[in-house]
């Protein structure tokens, strides 16, 4: 199993992953906090997600409704 680099190769370089550059959906996207709040005003970027008791903190964002500020998983 390998490891997620996010491309060093590419990102070191000014250019996106392959992986958000070739998704056909959109669903994965490169780039600053701010430049995806300002495509998607409609939603927020969350990273902290609540397991039961527990609470985890990622560096994964995922989109929210405004308002939201964690993901609940029971």
């Amino acid at each position: 199993m390998m490891k997620c680099n996010m491309c060093y190769d590419r990102t070191s370089a000014g250019k996106k992953p392959m992986c958000a550059t070739v998704c056909p959906s959109q669903a994965l996207f490169y780039g600053t906090r701010q430049e995806i709040e300002r495509m998607r005003p409609d939603s927020v970027p969350v990273n902290t997600f609540q397991f039961g008791n527990q609470e985890v903190n990622t560096k994964v964002n995922i989109m929210m409704p405004k308002g939201t500020h964690k993901l609940i998983v029971e």
